[in-house]
């Protein structure tokens, strides 16, 4: 099991104690949700994992936690969204390299 430092922030992750990102995180679920959930894709998981990861992330206490739970049930396309529009092109870039 790799530990990741809490102190210590990696710019291609969200930092799951910020409101903001939290928040971010929510919306891009929501709008997930609205837009209709198909049979998965290469990109994302299943609709009743995505499904049942929203449920344990509405029923959890802790923020970090339903943010973390919410960001495995979004397709990779819209985590690069969201990362690109918290770390601009930059992240893009040294991704890529």
């Amino acid at each position: 099991m790799i530990r990741h430092h809490l102190g210590a922030s990696s710019p291609r992750s969200p930092q799951w104690f910020d409101s903001a990102h939290q928040a971010d995180i929510l919306a891009a679920y929501e709008t997930h949700l609205a837009a209709g959930l198909h049979d998965r894709s290469h990109a994302g998981p299943r609709p009743e994992r995505v499904r049942e990861l929203g449920q344990l992330a509405a029923a959890s206490a802790m923020p970090a936690r339903a943010a973390l739970l919410r960001w495995g049930a979004l397709p990779a396309q819209v985590r690069s969204d969201l990362l690109t529009g918290w770390y601009g092109s930059q992240w893009r870039r040294s991704a890529a390299a």
